[in-house]
């Protein structure tokens, strides 16, 4: 960084060597005509001066300004004329507003006032008293406004330069913080997706899980006195498998990203709660109330889910000896679900890692429902759930309503 910053200052003080180079050479060609050596010598001397502030203008301004005001000093002790190096004077002033850091604006309105009245006085030393006043203050005037607009003009040119590289900055800063709120809201978003599907996959697992266990325990006590059935028990079983394996495939599908799984069938839905609780086992009974309306999926497959998980929690919990009941009423406004059983679920203990009950509010929830679970006051475990049917009925979801 630091070997880049010096070559560009190396070439920087190359080109304006050359400039400056020139201005000399081409300053001293009008003054050889004039027949006075001491004229030449100062001249010379003075111009060199000048010159070599013009060098450094940029590279070191603040020198530079201070090598110009030493050679104008020595022009107004030592000559009577002006000579053409003076044309330095307006370009340093320029260069030190322009790339100097800090404003020296004081110093150089003293220094523009001294030069513009004691350099024009010696010129026109000459001249009538008349012509000398009118002479000394419009050549003064001159010269002040001169040197003066162009250190503000370099110095409105800095500015400018500072504020659109603040603004370059702050735009920088906006878009990096535009990408961090993204990533942020992207992680977010994958983080309720991961919660979702791993919601998911406990229900469809769990339930499944506690079907096959309890089937198995059936067949294990029913083989040796009723075969018949042992092979339907095996059978639910299988059955339930099979199910278990299109809901994970289906879950994972989309998981996946992959857009149609018709190999793995739809989400679950109302029509399939008696299925449901009829391959949990006939320890469980079924009420429905009203017609089976048609609703959105995602209304669906909470209701689906929430009977599905409050028979899973009976199966694991509630002990083998006690029954459920299972009602689902529709109605008009709203979906209504309650699992009631007499087992010793509230008495059985737990490993604390189950996500069950949380997840069966969460859906509820989600809905813009109720949700209570809890143990009865008779003995068991009851969970109620009441899901509102949508407020305006579209025909996006309506499957089939116009056939």
């Amino acid at each position: 960084m630091m070997g880049m910053r010096w070559s560009r200052d190396g070439r920087t003080l190359l080109r304006d060597t050359a400039a400056a180079a020139a201005l000399f050479v081409c300053g001293l060609l009008p003054v050889a005509y004039v027949r006075s050596e001491d004229f030449f010598a100062w001249a010379a001397t003075w111009s060199l001066l000048m010159c070599i502030g013009l060098a450094v203008r940029r590279v070191a301004p603040f020198w530079a300004l201070a090598v110009v005001a030493a050679a104008g000093i020595g022009m107004v002790a030592t000559m009577t004329a002006p000579v053409p190096a003076l044309l330095a004077v307006p370009v340093v002033a320029y260069s030190v507003g322009r790339y100097h850091r800090s404003s020296l604006l004081p110093l150089v309105a003293i220094l523009t006032a001294v030069g513009s009245t004691l350099g024009p006085l010696t010129w026109t030393g000459d001249l009538a008293v008349g012509f000398r006043f009118v002479a000394t203050t419009v050549l003064g005037l001159l010269c002040f406004s001169l040197v003066a607009l162009s250190y503000l003009f370099g110095r409105l040119l800095r500015e400018r330069a500072l504020t659109e590289a603040l603004d370059r900055e702050i735009a920088t800063e906006r878009f990096t913080a535009a990408q961090r709120q993204s990533a942020q809201a992207d992680a977010l978003v994958t983080g309720r997706a991961r919660a979702e599907v791993a919601q998911e996959l406990h229900d469809v697992l769990a339930h499944s899980l506690s079907v096959i266990v309890v089937q198995a325990e059936g067949a294990r006590a029913l083989t040796t006195k009723r075969p018949e059935a042992a092979v339907e028990a095996l059978t639910v079983i299988a059955d339930t498998g099979r199910r278990s394996i299109g809901e994970v495939r289906r879950i994972v599908s989309l998981l996946r990203g992959e857009g149609e799984v018709p190999d793995f069938g739809p989400a679950p839905t109302l029509r399939q709660i008696p299925e449901l609780v009829a391959g949990a086992g006939d320890r469980i009974t079924l009420e429905i109330e009203g017609e089976t309306p048609l609703v959105p999926d995602s209304l669906g497959l909470a209701v689906f889910r929430v009977v599905q998980e409050a028979i899973t929690n009976f199966l694991k919990h509630a002990g083998s000896t006690a029954t459920a009941e299972v009602a689902v009423t529709y109605l008009p406004h709203e979906i209504s679900v309650r699992v009631r059983d007499d087992g010793i679920g509230v008495l059985s203990q737990s490993d604390g890692l189950g996500s069950g009950v949380p997840g069966m509010r969460e859906r509820v929830v989600a809905m813009g429902g109720e949700f209570k679970a809890g143990p009865r006051a008779g003995g068991g475990y009851e969970v109620k759930a009441r899901l509102p049917m949508p407020s305006q009925l579209g025909k996006s979801w309506l499957r089939g309503a116009e056939e």
